[in-house]
């Protein structure tokens, strides 16, 4: 018997020490449910050992060293396109004398792995927490336009994906210009061009985590990301289009595609046709920036939602009209834009139609009438604005190379421009186009783009009721890459806007 407890006295010990390590990083998003995975790599930087959550594996085997193990931390997994959270090294061994070496994260990208560390039995703990953008007070006012009241651009990069990736996040501050995670630069150029209006896309899956009309804001989003871009753009005098980026769909957060999911659904999510949870995203949204005075409210637009699509009945409309009233009744006087069905499309405006339950018949125009909104108890339509989404391409869906050639064309599949005129002329009510663009053929593509901008200037509100207050240009943001509507100051898109802007 003694034996058998001197042998097990040594035993223990090494049998309960391991090189292993065991991720039990604490992630993001409701209950922290979004983790990290620990991607441990060898000396040539290949991945020989990827950690999910709560998952274990032989780092010193997988570094090919005794000592020391070194990776990246990513969601979603260890490929390049999981977004990228930082590198760590362990130091790691058979005795147990674990520590974390080093962490560096992401230069100019706003999340960082808080508290790291490793027990002797080599469990990682720690968490990750997204961080501040800090807001930037120097960029140059903008300059008003005579034409339009409102002409700009789309800044792309807070709407789309399963969880915030921070590696596509806009990036206005001093601190990071000079890195590729900066939009500043070309923002300012922007500006500087005569552009005064950025349109903002957000996620409501990113901004209300719990769910559609549940609980409070996501200050990690709002605060450190969305806040920021408002006080510099207000500060600078740009209009700022807080656009409700999602489809009239929730999606949920780490498992649903805020915007298309390149593997099926577009939109992804749910669809919503509960006012209240509308009223619930707005009415808080609306009172965290009416309250804030470090953003310029006379800069503000609401756009209410983004390309409502396959909504039933008149719901596209009263549920818009519930925002406004209860916008109104807060005391927000800034314009506020509505969108119709069916992708919000100008061609299709005034022509798609929809059979509700009742068996009525619906379209765009029939539903956003003046008639319409003043009894929905929305007597004042100065500040109210249709908006319109155009591309160019031969389905109107921004996909394609090649670009329509011929823009007066009428009926199921036209432009059917002159129509949706006549319909803001006879209900007397203004517009604005926050989507359109065009790929980057230029031989196929700069001739309609430039008729599509005449056709507005030709049919701009100045001086009259009705017509078009301005557009915003699809789409610039450094994390799009090489996507084939990204516009950078450098574009042949800018050089037919600059033709127009001159024109002052």
């Amino acid at each position: 018997m003694p034996i058998y407890i001197a042998l097990f006295l040594v035993i223990l010990p090494f049998a309960s020490i391991s090189a292993s390590l065991t991720n039990k990083i604490v992630g993001v998003g409701p209950n922290n449910a979004i983790k990290p995975y620990i991607c441990i790599q060898n000396q040539q930087g290949a991945v020989t050992l990827s950690l999910a959550p709560d998952q274990s594996g032989d780092a010193n085997k997988a570094s090919g060293n005794a000592y020391y193990a070194g990776g990246a931390l990513r969601f979603g997994g260890c490929a390049s396109a999981n977004t990228y959270l930082g590198y760590v090294g362990f130091n790691i061994n058979d005795a147990g004398n674990n520590a974390i070496s080093s962490y560096a994260p992401p230069e100019g990208v706003h999340i960082t792995y808080n508290h790291p560390a490793i027990s002797s039995r080599g469990i990682v703990t720690g968490d990750i927490n997204y961080t501040l953008i800090k807001p930037n007070y120097t960029v140059t006012p903008a300059k008003t336009n005579t034409t339009w009241e409102f002409v700009g651009v789309n800044l792309s990069g807070l709407e789309f994906g399963k969880v915030i990736d921070p590696v596509v996040i806009p990036n206005l501050s001093i601190e990071d210009a000079l890195l590729p995670s900066s939009d500043l630069t070309e923002i300012q150029t922007f500006i500087d061009k005569g552009l005064n209006t950025i349109r903002l896309p957000i996620s409501w899956g990113f901004l209300q985590v719990n769910g559609a009309g549940i609980g409070g804001l996501n200050n990690d989003y709002y605060m450190n990301y969305i806040r920021p871009l408002l006080q510099t753009l207000t500060h600078a005098k740009v209009h700022t289009i807080v656009d409700l980026h999602a489809y009239m769909r929730y999606s949920i957060f780490g498992k649903e595609y805020s915007g298309c999911s390149p593997e099926g659904p577009c939109p992804d999510g749910h669809l919503i046709l509960d006012e209240v949870a509308y009223q619930s995203v707005w009415g808080q949204l609306g009172d965290i920036i009416q309250q804030d005075d470090s953003i310029d409210k006379d800069y503000i637009l609401f756009d209410l939602m983004n390309e409502p699509v396959g909504v039933p009945d008149d719901k596209v409309f009263t549920i818009q009209a519930s925002i406004i009233r209860l916008l109104r009744n807060k005391n927000f006087s800034g314009n506020i834009l509505v969108e119709g069905n069916n992708w919000s499309g100008l061609h299709s405006f005034t022509n798609a139609q929809w059979t509700g339950s009742d068996g009525e018949i619906y379209s765009n125009a029939s539903l956003f009438t003046r008639n319409n909104f003043e009894k929905a108890g929305i007597k004042d339509l100065s500040h109210i604005l249709i908006n319109v989404h155009q591309y160019l391409d031969k389905d109107y869906s921004g996909t394609q190379a090649l670009c329509q050639q011929d823009l007066t064309t009428t009926g199921a599949s036209g432009f059917n421009l002159n129509a949706f005129v006549d319909y803001l002329e006879e209900n007397q009510l203004k517009a604005i186009v926050t989507e359109f663009g065009t790929s980057q053929n230029a031989a196929s593509c700069r001739e309609p783009l430039v008729h599509f901008l005449q056709y507005l200037a030709d049919n701009s509100a100045k001086d009259k009721d009705y017509g078009f207050v301005g557009w915003t240009l699809w789409s610039t943001g450094h994390g799009w890459g090489d996507y084939p509507l990204r516009v950078k100051t450098t574009s042949y898109q800018m050089d037919v806007l600059s033709e127009f802007l001159s024109q002052q």
